[in-house]
């Protein structure tokens, strides 16, 4: 379907030192699509297919950083990762958004443009 989702907001209260690990600055003003997953996860690598035709089409503002909870499985933990793959938008510190699972390409930069 086409369905906008309707955006309710995060549904995790991730600590500012946390952001700031994955993004760099928490004075960022670009918005940052952060993903969880892991390399053992199919729909992760799904995700990342549809984030490598997307990201060249975004706008300069707009970063994405991927995160392989394996790897870096403090940072998932003050994420509150519980399932992947889990993609949140950031942007001055603050989590705009988070989605659980698969999303196809425009899905995903719907979800994007509806932050910008």
């Amino acid at each position: 379907g086409c369905n906008v989702p309707n955006n309710p907001g995060p549904t995790v209260n991730v600590p500012a030192e946390a952001i700031q690990q994955v993004v760099g600055s928490v004075d960022d003003q670009n918005l940052v699509l952060v993903k969880f997953g892991a390399v053992w996860c199919g729909p992760c690598q799904e995700v990342d297919k549809e984030l490598a035709s997307l990201e060249p089409t975004l706008p300069e503002q707009v970063r994405v950083v991927k995160i392989d909870v394996n790897e870096q499985p403090e940072v998932a933990s003050k994420f509150g990762i519980e399932g992947i793959p889990r993609m949140f938008l950031v942007r001055n510190g603050q989590v705009l958004a988070d989605e659980v699972g698969y999303r196809s390409e425009s899905e995903l930069r719907n979800w994007v443009a509806s932050y910008q």
